[in-house]
């Protein structure tokens, strides 16, 4: 791009005239307001202007190299441009000076220096030269330097730039060798890398985990090879963080004890940490943390920053040339004669010292924060003492001239970026009271300002999309007094709910063409089959009704409005009538139509076609031609790929219909239709690019050939012909509603001049041609937008003939795809609607009769008006209408215009001959005419229709995919080589033989943060984020991307309405882009973690190959399936354990001061993990085992069934199904050589179980089934379809009952659950799920859950608090869900705007978990203020969470949990979904009916948490308002993503006692840890979320009496927000509690000083008692005996059973055995064994020891003596 700015203000006009087209509002108070602020720039602010300082330079390799400093082979090595053939010295900056004399020391040191700045070459050329001296000495073969990169794609990226350094060099006679070691090599190149050690070997941390795991051959050769390593490099180290932090670092630290690496030195490379303090200050920070990481000594001493240098004279500052600076900015052109002028330039000077650097004093030069350019306009105006605009323009064409001088080096001076924030524009919201006195605003909020307290509440306005009239969505309440309150449009609630309905307010003003008479209602509504019309049954409840409702919503007093119940069906206004079905927000516009995906493909085409109409770039130079998107979700990437490419593919295909008329004099017929088209988008050019465009094989030749355009132009056909319908894509609208098209019926005029053709009918053979054609028009263009259309496009059986030959033929993007519903013709009939019985579908049937639209619409024609009839038109009645338009039919068939069908017996219906129909271009004159037309979307169909003309134009290349974790890696890499598309991805393309066609150019390419880390696009220039990066790091690494090269660049921002993240950077754009990057939060004493690793450096040490597939290594044929013994005789060998426990011991003696706190760290710990490792890791199997166990059983039991001569056939049926579906199941168990990737590859699979260490990938993730397509994937073998995982409690909701899944392009809908086939109730006669029970404690929240399956817990109180459980705090029919499976739904359309995500009510229970001394680990601190306990703060370092789905949000009876489930084939049901019906339902109907079972679907998983409960009860406001509060205030303080932490309220969300704060990443960012242990950082949250609630920080410690004057407020003065917006506690995720939330909560504000005020104090906590009743003399004598053998403690005593005729003195869980203290009856015994309960009677205390000995299985066998 040439000039920056140009392209920065030519895709904002673009984009607000696209956004500012939708929104058509007729109430001129709420219009004026919306334009006032469009004009004023309010979505679009000026960008921020930031540029790239210059690092200092410190003279080059070659000049080290004759000093001596570096080996002389460098000097050859380290040169740029070798390839080209022109090499070059490399000169080097400061710091990496710095950092090749920390190297040759041999010290540790961190380099945190800026993207571009050649971090990589700052740990490389120390490396190196350090090989190449150790080379001459000890000429062995090994690898000395281990580089870990946190992601695949950096690692190849690195591997290709060292490869530059080695060009030339013939094979074998390299100076150095490098390999890349992970996990995507073929098994010779891993033979290679083992014969040939590497010098320097490239890899991530999961590859290193493993060859250090695994007892593999040619790992172990590896890791052999790498003994005595030298150098071990972290890239990226602020991206470790929490559990992927900490399992880094102990990884780091048993490389250290394996490799006796005894003098490492290790290397980071960082983005500056942390903010606070002097440069000493931050620097100490990164020291910590890469101290933490690498287990080494890195001091502040160590942290090597960037050194910056002034480009421009180093003697003058902005006073020096202040005088010459009004010259400077008066120049009508810049340009200077070299590099000298160009520094010495006053403007240059200002301009580097303004906008480059700052200079401080006592430091050396940073960054100069950006500023915007209409700030810095103001500044160089005031100092050059000039007009604001002269200064803008003189400003902005300096930089772009300065782009074309280069330095010495050859680089741009100022390469300079611009980082543009676009906001979405949301909603409008307005008061109930009358136009022009009501309050509008734009600013999302519940009160209107300074009116909370009057209660004047804020309510959504949406608007017709057909005249603008406006509405409000509402809930209605009936309980006392009936109250309208604001509803977001799209939350709905199931029909029957008794207390609350959902509708519309409509304010009844005089223009409306309503008047709640009959009338008005369409005629659809009504039965007309009376005299006298009457509203049909159906429809009662739907028929407007007035109200009166005050400012509060209070109905009786105020202003008049008509209520509209349940879903918007018809216009009040204009009578524009909607289906039953479909979404409200679809009919009704808020402020713009665009939601974000809208938005961002708008924004992404127009900056496409701006980079498209600049120059092709020369041969040799990369083609900066290109876009890269980033979402931080992967379904979102996948949403906006789709959404783009279909958005795309209407364009060309209306396009090319312009095209087409322009090509044919303005008018083509039907049968030349398709073929104009064809030809008008270039088909029938036969070069390469045109066939490859349409073309699954470009090289078809012959009859295939035509074959593939024949139906390519049947589908072009059929395209159009649908895109006639009416309203239909509300966001992109139709050339016919543009105007762009006119449709015309051949020669009717000459039809409407016979009079004899229409003698038939008195009043039309009185009226004259012009109206009778008039008249024509109307009715044939009603048939013709209802698809009655008498055509071959529109017949089934030429379409399933299309189909078929598209998929064989055409690619996918033209092509009909596999699954798509196509539309046939329908008929137009003139009575109602036949009332067919049964389920006749009425789809085909158009009615014209009485009432309908077709008619309302001749008689409300203005012509009439003209005629003999204009009087008597009022008189005629419904029949009569009926009559004149058959009539008219009738003689329109006798032309050939329409063709009459006989549907059944009574039934008639007619089609229009689409051979009639005249495609034409209107006239320039009425073209204009039409104001109501979407202008944005004209004036861009002409332009494309010109850019069709150009043979090279680029719309076919316009093609946008998605490049996340969910695609798999060899897609990923096909994409990465489209995207780069270099002359050299071309080249490796084209010589690969497999490969027909050439390489396809991707422009377009939208990630999640996969591709955010260091992947080099050279010539990239434009970056997109589709919503504001969780932290300024990820932001700078995203934006980073762009302008690696130093050309100009554009940062585009897009920032959600309703996201408090994205609306908060909006606002302070300058926080995220300059903002601070915090230090990451890393546990090393989380006891998870580190018996992980332990138990990893066992199993290195047993030196045993584990299988890769777990079968061969148990024996299945032995009850218990034990390992078999070759393996079992290997891990309990003694020198094993011996083995292991010495080097434990060596990995934990470099955690010494990481443990020392821990309260679980003893000095036998590490004796004691390696003794348990065996059986541990045998336990670990058990999930397979079970599952296997279950395989199997229900194999066995279907079998029975199939062959048992008694069962049905529909058991028999049953039986086969549920046969086939665990054989496929059992042959994924026992399936040998499973892959890396594989859930099932043994070690991946022990890590899922928590036995090595995870990482991040998430233990025991829930799984999505997702179908094949059909077709092959890109490795060209058959598409198996694939599964998707997500973390267990994201995907409890993500993928809930009926949930849409989005995934490559296509929108997949949750259909069934796989079910665990584990328990043998499952197989029995009855059918039903083995299903859990449990108790949760309603005042705490505290969980008690049962078997499955089996018993109920047997607890009467709370075991938490103490408090006794009743029958309301039951939730019965828990089952648990581990798998899901979907079907594919539709492709993802330019309607997809957000993710559609269900409404489920989740609730989250807890448990505490027993230390390994078997007490409850907890801790505890008050929250005082002054005297008084505010609350208490609770924190478990593990815990036990069970996420819990109740059922739909909105379901009608709160008490009834849970969804219908079919219990065999396990299809969720519809029947109480919200809007849905069960009607088809084609899986049950395979299956006699079973009945469906309701089930409560839950997921468990360990966390730590943190709790905090208030000593006072507080209000539900409070409490909502605290959540929100402190969950912001934790993200913003350690920025973390608003999905990585959940707050929850205890015990449930309609009564909060507490509130429950876990994190939801796996093994958790490390933030609440830092919560507990340290006062201060929690202390930085609530100050931070008292900032965010609009309040200015205070000088000294916050009060609550001081909050009002610290209040920040608008230009007018008022307060920013009443009780809460979407910039401080308002989100999307916390909707439903908007109505709670309320900033200026009195007892949260307390409660936030107090914690702001650190006035956190820790207590000292007792075991908690497990009992409700006082323990009695001989329970103690118990428990005593117990300790002092060191046994275990029951997990509860006192337990009552047996409806209470007994009390067991204990409870033992997990052995399953009750303890009791006195005798107990043989009664209760006997049905205490029945349910599985060993009963153990300790009545006899002489006897207790021998017992205790008897029993190790239940009380263990002394292993807790201290």
């Amino acid at each position: 791009m040439n000039n920056v700015f140009g392209f920065r203000d030519q895709l904002i006009s673009e984009y607000s005239s696209f956004s500012r087209s939708f929104s058509r509002i007729a109430a001129t108070d709420i219009r004026d307001e919306v334009e006032r602020q469009y004009a004023d720039g309010r979505y679009w602010p000026e960008p921020l202007i930031q540029i790239n300082p210059n690092y200092q330079r410190k003279g080059t390799v070659q000049q080290l190299v004759t000093e001596g400093v570096l080996h002389v082979a460098c000097a050859d090595l380290f040169q740029v441009g070798k390839a080209e053939g022109h090499p070059e010295p490399l000169h080097l900056y400061a710091h990496q000076m710095q950092a090749l004399a920390k190297g040759q020391g041999k010290q540790s040191y961190v380099v945190t220096t800026g993207t571009g700045s050649g971090k990589s070459l700052s740990f490389f050329i120390p490396v190196i030269d350090r090989i190449l001296k150790a080379k001459e000495q000890d000429k062995t073969a090994r690898t000395r330097a281990i580089v870990i990169y946190p992601m695949n794609a950096l690692a190849n990226s690195q591997l290709e730039e060292l490869d530059k350094f080695l060009y030339g060099y013939p094979a074998g006679q390299q100076p150095f060798t490098v390999a890349r070691y992970t996990g995507q090599e073929s098994k010779a190149e891993r033979d290679a890398i083992a014969n040939n050690p590497p010098d320097i070997l490239l890899t991530n941390f999961m590859m290193l985990e493993l060859i250090l795991t695994r007892f593999d051959e040619v790992d172990c050769r590896v890791v052999d090879h790498c003994q005595g390593l030298e150098f071990l490099i972290l890239d990226e180290l602020h991206t470790y963080r929490g559990r992927q932090g900490a399992d880094v670092a102990l990884l780091v630290r048993r490389i250290r004890e394996r490799l006796q690496a005894n003098e490492l030195v290790c290397i980071g490379t960082s983005a500056t940490m942390s903010s606070t303090g002097s440069l000493a200050d931050r620097n100490k920070t990164v020291a910590e943390v890469a101290s933490k990481l690498f287990g080494a000594s890195i001091t502040e001493q160590d942290i090597i920053g960037e050194t910056l240098e002034r480009v421009t004279d180093p003697l003058k500052d902005v006073a020096a040339v202040q005088v010459d600076l009004a010259g400077a900015v008066a120049r009508t052109q810049f340009a200077w004669a070299d590099f000298d002028a160009f520094r010495i330039d006053p403007l240059s000077i200002w301009v580097e010292l303004n906008l480059g650097i700052e200079l401080p004093d006592n430091e050396p030069p940073r960054r100069a924060k950006p500023m915007t350019i209409q700030t810095a306009s103001e500044k160089l105006a005031k100092d050059a003492g000039c007009e604001i605009e002269a200064a803008r323009l003189a400003l902005q064409q300096f930089l772009v001239a300065a782009h074309e001088i280069r330095t010495p080096q050859g680089r741009p001076p100022f390469a300079f970026k611009l980082h543009q924030f676009i906001s979405g524009p949301g909603k409008v919201l307005a008061t109930l009271e009358a136009q022009g006195v009501r309050h509008v605003t734009l600013d999302a909020q519940r009160f209107a300002p300074g009116r909370q307290d009057e209660g004047a509440q804020l309510y959504p306005v949406h608007f017709c999309r057909d005249c603008g009239q406006e509405y409000l969505p509402v809930w209605q309440s009936k309980m006392a007094r009936t109250t309208y309150s604001p509803r977001e449009i799209d939350d709905i609630t199931s029909d029957d709910n008794e207390d609350i309905y959902y509708g519309f307010l409509c304010p009844a003003t005089p223009n409306l063409s309503y008047s709640g008479d009959l009338d008005g209602l369409p005629e659809t509504w009504l039965d007309l089959s009376r005299d006298k019309p009457k509203i049909k049954q159906n429809y009662k409840k739907a028929v407007p009704y007035r109200v009166i409702v005050d400012v509060q919503g209070n109905e009786g007093h105020g202003e008049s409005f008509w209520y509209i119940p349940g879903k918007f069906r018809f216009c009040l206004c204009c009578g524009q009538l909607h289906e039953a079905h479909g979404k409200d927000i679809n009919r009704l516009a808020s402020l713009s139509g665009e939601g974000r995906s809208s938005a961002t493909t708008i924004l992404t085409l127009t900056a496409l076609r701006q980079l498209f109409g600049d120059m092709e770039p020369t041969n040799g130079q990369p083609d900066p031609r290109k876009l890269l998107g980033f979402t931080d979700n992967r379904q979102d990437a996948a949403l906006q790929a789709g959404h783009f490419n279909d958005f795309v593919f209407l364009l060309t295909l209306r396009a090319g219909l312009i095209g087409a008329l322009q090509n044919n004099n303005s008018e083509l017929s039907e049968e030349q239709l398709s073929d104009a088209v064809f030809k008008a988008l270039g088909f029938e050019r036969l070069d390469e690019a045109i066939l490859g465009e349409y073309l699954r094989t470009p090289k078809l030749m012959g009859l295939a050939r035509q074959e593939a355009q024949r139906t390519l132009r049947f589908i072009i056909g059929y395209r159009l012909l649908r895109d006639l319908r009416r309203g239909w894509r509300f966001n992109n609208p139709n050339l016919d509603q543009l105007g762009l098209l006119a449709i015309n019926y051949r020669s009717l005029d000459e039809f409407c001049a016979d009079t004899a053709a229409f003698g038939k009918n008195g009043a039309l053979s009185k009226l004259n041609p012009v109206n009778r054609a008039k008249l024509c028009r109307l009715v044939f263009d009603s048939m013709r937008r209802g698809l009655c259309l008498e055509t071959r496009y529109l017949d089934p059986v030429e379409q399933d003939k299309a189909r078929t030959s598209a998929f064989a033929y055409l690619n996918e993007r033209w092509a009909f795809s596999v699954d798509e519903k196509l539309q046939t013709a329908k008929y137009l009939i003139l009575s109602k609607r036949p009332e067919y019985r049964g389920k006749g579908n009425m789809d085909h049937l158009v009615t014209g009769g009485p009432r309908s639209r077709l008619l309302r619409e001749v008689k409300m024609a203005s012509f009439w008006k003209e005629t003999a009839f204009a009087g008597q038109i009022v008189s005629w009645k419904d029949p009569e209408w009926v009559e004149l338009v058959e009539a008219l039919l009738q003689a329109s068939a006798l032309y050939g215009y329409v063709q009459k069908h006989s549907i059944d017996q009574q039934l008639v219906g007619w089609r229009l001959n689409a051979a009639a129909l005249d495609w034409s271009l209107p006239d320039a004159s009425l073209q204009n005419e039409d104001t109501r037309a979407n202008q944005f979307f004209r004036a861009l169909y002409l332009n494309i229709a010109d850019l069709l003309r150009h043979q090279n134009h680029p719309l076919f290349d316009f093609e946008a995919q998605e490049h996340t974790a969910q695609v798999d890696a060899g897609r990923r890499q096909l994409l990465e080589q489209r995207f780069r598309y270099t002359d050299k991805d071309r080249k490796d393309w084209a010589d690969n033989p497999a490969h027909e066609a050439p390489l396809e150019r991707l422009p377009v390419m939208f990630c999640s943060p996969t591709m955010e880390l260091g992947v080099d696009i050279s010539a990239l220039n434009t970056v997109y984020l589709r919503n504001v990066p969780p932290t300024p790091a990820n932001y700078a690494q995203r934006s980073g991307r762009a302008g690696r090269s130093g050309q100009q660049a554009l940062v585009i921002t897009y920032c959600a309405s309703l996201s408090p993240h994205d609306q908060w950077f909006f606002h302070h754009a300058n926080e995220m882009v300059h903002g601070i990057v915090r230090a990451p939060t890393l546990d090393l004493a989380n006891r998870d973690l580190v018996e992980s690793h332990l138990q990893a450096v066992w199993l290195a040490n047993a030196h045993v190959a584990l299988d890769v597939s777990i079968a061969p290594m148990l024996d299945l044929d032995l009850p218990g399936k034990p390992l078999i013994k070759s393996y079992l005789d290997a891990l309990n060998d003694p020198a094993t354990t011996q083995r292991a426990q010495e080097s434990a011991a060596r990995v934990i003696a470099q955690l010494q001061r990481e443990l020392a706190d821990s309260d679980w760290f003893s000095e036998d710990y590490v004796q004691k993990v390696i003794e348990r490792a065996a059986q541990a890791f045998s336990s670990a199997l058990e999930r397979w085992r079970v599952l296997f166990d279950a395989t199997r059983t229900q194999m066995d039991m279907a079998d029975q069934i199939v062959k048992s001569h008694t069962a049905s056939h529909s058991e028999r049926q049953n039986a086969q199904r549920r046969y086939g579906d665990a054989a496929r199941q059992y042959a994924i168990l026992l399936k040998s050589g499973n892959t890396q990737n594989s859930d099932f590859y043994t070690y991946r699979y022990l890590a899922s179980q928590g036995f090595l260490p995870g990482y991040n990938f998430p233990r025991l993730p829930l799984m999505a089934w997702i179908p094949a397509r059909g077709g092959t994937n890109t490795n060209g073998k058959d598409d198996d379809g694939s599964m998707v995982s997500r973390p267990r409690f994201l995907a409890l909701s993500e993928f809930g009952p009926r949930s849409l899944i989005y995934h490559q392009g296509r929108m997949y809908r949750v259909v069934r659950a796989k079910l665990n086939v584990g328990s043998a109730d499952h197989i029995s006669g009855n059918s039903q799920l083995a299903t859990i029970s449990s108790l949760v404690c309603s005042q705490c929240g505290y969980g008690h859950l049962g078997e499955p399956g089996g018993s109920q817990p047997l607890v009467n109180c709370c075991e938490n608090c103490g408090a006794l459980l009743t029958e309301h705090d039951w939730v019965r029919e828990l089952y648990r869900i581990e798998t899901v499976e979907t079907v594919a739904v539709e492709r993802i359309t330019i309607n997809d705007e957000d993710r559609q995500r269900q409404g489920f009510e989740l609730q989250t229970t807890y448990r505490f978990l027993p230390g390994p001394d078997g007490v409850i680990q907890q801790r505890k601190a008050d929250v005082r203020r002054g005297e008084d306990i505010l609350a208490e703060l609770t924190y478990a370092p593990a815990a036990r969470l069970w996420r819990i789905n109740r059922g739909w949000r909105r379901r009608k009876d709160k008490d009834q949990l849970g969804f219908y489930i079919n219990p065999i084939t396990g299809t969720w049901s519809k029947q109480d979904e919200p809007g849905g019906n069960d009607a088809d339902s084609t899986d049950e109907a395979l299956l006699d009916k079973v009945p469906n079972q309701r089930i409560v679907p839950f997921v468990e998983d360990h966390r730590n948490l943190l709790i905090l409960a208030p000593t006072h009860a507080l209000s539900i406001e409070a409490m909502a308002t605290l959540q929100a509060a402190l969950k912001r205030g934790i993200e913003m303080t350690f920025q973390i993503e608003e999905s990585e932490l959940v707050a929850e309220p205890l015990p449930k969300a309609d009564e909060r006692r507490a509130l429950m704060f876990y994190e939801a990443a796996e093994g958790g960012a490390g933030v609440l840890t830092r919560i507990a242990s340290d006062p201060a950082s929690l202390a930085q949250v609530a100050s931070n979320a008292l900032k965010l609630l609009h309040y200015n920080a205070p000088q000294g410690p916050w009060k609550l009496e001081d909050l009002p004057a610290l209040e920040q407020t608008n230009a007018l003065g008022n307060r920013i927000c009443e009780a809460g917006c979407y910039q401080c506690l308002l989100s999307y995720f916390n909707q439903p509690d908007h109505e709670n939330i309320n900033r200026r909560n009195t007892d949260a504000l307390k409660v936030l000083v107090a914690l702001a005020n650190a006035e956190v104090q820790s207590k000292v906590t007792a075991a908690p008692a497990t009992d409700c009743a006082p323990e009695d003399e001989l329970m103690k004598q118990w428990l005593f005996a117990l300790d002092a053998s060191g046994l275990r403690r029951p997990d509860a005593l006192q337990v009552s059973v047996n409806q209470g005729a007994a009390t067991a003195a204990g409870q033992y869980k997990s052995a399953r055995a009750l303890v009791f203290l006195e005798n107990i009856d043989t009664d209760t015994a006997a049905i205490m064994a029945d349910k599985g309960w060993q009963v153990l009677n300790f009545s006899d205390p002489s006897q207790w020891q021998a017992q205790f000995a008897a029993h190790p299985d239940v009380f263990g066998n002394g292993e807790n003596k201290q």
